[in-house]
């Protein structure tokens, strides 16, 4: 523990001690006088005073010395140095972090980890300060730096395991947040019961930890406990029977890790909260298994599923819920040319009308007889090789798409033909591009990440590139145009501009078989669903979400009001949260316009996450593997260590005493005995000497 100052600086007054050699090398004796009546009768002696070339009176120097240096010591505040990870005078200042993570509700484990934090706390000492933090996604302080153990324990015995993931590294930067906002915490212990689950080990990247904080986890798990937990469903709308009713089939799959052996579980299904299936289904020490149930008659509006399988050790990811949203028929507006064939649009209304969730019906419409009352409600527009109209249809065909409406025109022949401009249109169509003589062009460059083409991510990309086309229209993008596909000789396929809330989107792809076999692919109808979905601003509602996600809550709920799974009512501030609900429970929300009260305008299905099923542990010392050191709040805290520890020795203070008794003992000693008296030297008296 070596000895530093705190203002280093001020040790440039040791150069003082120059000041008292000097003086004493150069300090000339002086004669004390004496009165005598008369000279006349004494014998001339010559008197030499003698001059200092070295100093002769060492203690008095030394003591003087002595004092300077003592003071100077003591306004530099001397400090002994506490080592890396002590805490002054014994006293420690514990972080304790609990893991209230989903896997920490296992049978096996929460009980150890209650026990190994009161174990923690009342083998502190009186003196000891101790926090608690809870954590799994996020962090809270539950107790802060307190002398209070009784506090920290009931601190302990409040938090309970809740449906959220893992992430040891938001309870370590909550801990480093709470030693390093107050300088009284500088340095400490960070102690951790956890099940040290492998998957919360990546939220440690990146992070920064000072070097005078130890950190350690305790293990409340045992080394090998199983689990098995349903980790999805599958769902699928079946045409109706003779009733004319659709269906649902609904099937789910379970997964298994470490069981001692394999285990016969009785899995049910529940729709609308009736019971609608049983399943058994073996489930393997370690693998996957699924389960298919009955087609159950679908019923009106949402429905709400729930698979569950025999609770075991971990019941909280036995239970599986899902949301299939209420089967709603979309308007598309199709606007077509007065000279349209009867079958030309065949193709491209049977592929819009084909699928589910939604349904899309296509009403065909004179561009000329489009008004807002025709607009309303609409998903998209669609107008086939047709210029957007002009006059009243125009201005209000405008209006809609600036508040938000979806445009799409396919641009043909006609349009190639009289060279369509419009203002708010991602590009104008100038002419034709015949293919047929190098047999027919295919896509080159498509930008696969556009939610347009999120179906053909992956292997399916291939697909794009069969279908050929002999003859299209040419377009030239805006400036403020995005291309996101083109043909292999570089001319654009598909541009999009954005136009107030809207979404236009100018297609030169041919939608029929007299200019190409697009048609005829297996990539038409997906390409076609996926843009429509897209222009309208809607993509495929997921039937459930994971808890720490937010859920945007739809802006058509103008007062939304949440009802919670623990039925606890939420009121949501846009203005605050951005009109986003925070899922941190699992079960269904419920979310109504105005209060809560009646049947819910929409409800979202909340499940934990997958990988807290996983219950494969990592050891201790990979807790902090990747963490690096932080230099700046290091220095910080280094400097707020030695300020608390300088305030604690306060060294300084006897520096001054011992500098005082020694001015009191220089005084004395300066101004007593011989040193009060000028010393001479008497020469000796010869003839003819002079003075």
């Amino acid at each position: 523990m070596p000895l530093t100052f705190l203002v280093p600086a001020l040790l440039a007054g040791l150069g003082a001690l120059v000041v008292p050699v000097l003086i004493h090398l150069r300090r000339r004796e002086r004669e004390k006088p004496m009165r005598f009546p008369s000279l006349m009768f004494l014998a001339r002696v010559p008197i030499t005073t003698a001059r200092r070339r070295r100093v002769t009176d060492w203690p008095l120097l030394l003591l003087r010395l002595l004092i300077l240096a003592l003071a100077v010591a003591a306004f530099a505040r001397p400090v002994i140095r506490p080592r890396p990870g002590a805490v002054v005078h014994g006293a420690r200042r514990v972080v304790l972090l609990m893991d209230r993570s989903l896997s920490m509700g296992h049978s096996a484990v929460w009980p150890a980890a209650v026990d190994s934090a009161d174990a923690i706390i009342k083998n502190l000492k009186p003196d000891d300060k101790i926090a608690v933090i809870a954590f799994d996604e996020d962090a809270a302080v539950l107790q802060p730096m307190t002398l209070d153990h009784a506090a920290a324990l009931a601190a302990v015995h409040r938090i309970h395991p809740g449906a959220r993931g893992t992430r040891f590294g938001a309870g370590l930067r909550a801990a480093r947040e709470l030693f390093t906002r107050d300088a009284g915490l500088a340095s400490g212990e960070v102690l951790m019961v956890t099940d040290l689950q492998r998957t919360g080990a990546a939220s440690v990247a990146g992070l920064k930890l000072p070097p005078n904080i130890t950190v350690r986890a305790v293990n409340a798990s045992p080394a090998i406990h199983g689990n098995s937990a349903v980790v999805g469903v599958d769902v699928q709308r079946l045409p109706g029977g003779e009733d004319n009713r659709g269906r649902l089939a609904v099937g789910a799959r379970l997964a298994s890790t470490n069981l001692i052996a394999p285990r016969t579980a009785h899995v049910n299904l529940t729709i609308n909260g009736r019971p609608a299936g049983t399943r058994d289904v073996t489930l393997p020490v370690n693998g996957t298994a699924s389960v298919a149930f009955d087609p159950q008659a679908l019923p009106v509006g949402e429905v709400r599923l729930v698979v569950a399988a025999d609770p075991d050790s971990l019941p909280a990811d036995d239970t599986f819920r899902a949301v299939v949203p209420a089967q709603v028929t979309r308007r598309i507006i199709l606007g077509v040319p007065p000279d349209i064939a009867p079958d030309e649009t065949f193709y491209l209304e049977h592929a819009l009308e084909t699928g589910r969730d939604p349904a899309f019906r296509i009403e065909q419409r004179s561009v000329g007889a489009l008004d807002a009352a025709t607009l309303r409600d609409a998903a998209i527009v669609l107008l086939y090789d047709v210029a957007p109209p002009a006059g009243a249809a125009g201005t209000a065909l405008a209006a809609w798409v600036h508040d938000g409406g979806g445009l799409v025109v396919a641009a043909g022949p006609r349009l190639g033909a009289r060279s369509m401009v419009a203002g708010y249109l991602p590009g104008t169509v100038q002419g034709m591009v015949d293919r047929r003589d190098d047999r027919g062009g295919v896509l080159g460059v498509v930008s696969l990440e556009h939610p347009v083409f999120a179906p053909f991510r992956g292997a399916a990309a291939a697909t794009l590139g069969v279908a050929r086309f002999f003859h299209y229209a040419h377009v030239i993008p805006s400036a403020d145009a995005q291309v996101i596909a083109a043909f292999d000789d570089a001319s654009p396929a598909l541009v999009e501009r954005q136009e107030g809330a809207g979404h236009v989107l100018l297609t030169a792809i041919p939608l029929d078989t007299t200019a190409g076999n697009f048609p005829l692919q297996p990539s038409y109808l997906p390409f076609l669903r996926s843009l429509a979905l897209y222009t309208a601003g809607q993509g495929v509602a997921p039937l459930w979400r994971i808890t720490g996600d937010g859920w945007p809550v739809p802006a058509a709920i103008h007062d939304p009001v949440v009802r919670s799974p623990s039925d606890s009512v939420l009121r949501i501030d846009r203005q605050r949260t951005g009109g986003a609900l925070p899922l941190v429970e699992a079960g269904f929300y419920g979310v109504f316009d105005g209060r809560a009260s009646g049947d819910p305008v929409t409800t979202v299905a909340v499940n934990p996450p997958a990988g807290e099923s996983d219950l494969g542990q990592m050891a201790a010392s990979e807790l902090l593997v990747g963490v690096g050191q932080d230099t700046v709040t290091s220095a910080v805290q280094s400097a707020a260590t030695l300020a608390e520890a300088e305030s604690r020795q306060r060294i300084w203070r006897m520096l001054l005493l011992l500098a005082a008794i020694a001015l009191v003992v220089e005084t004395v000693m300066a101004s007593r005995g011989w040193r009060g008296v000028a010393a001479k030297t008497v020469g000796e008296t010869t003839e003819g000497s002079t003075s």
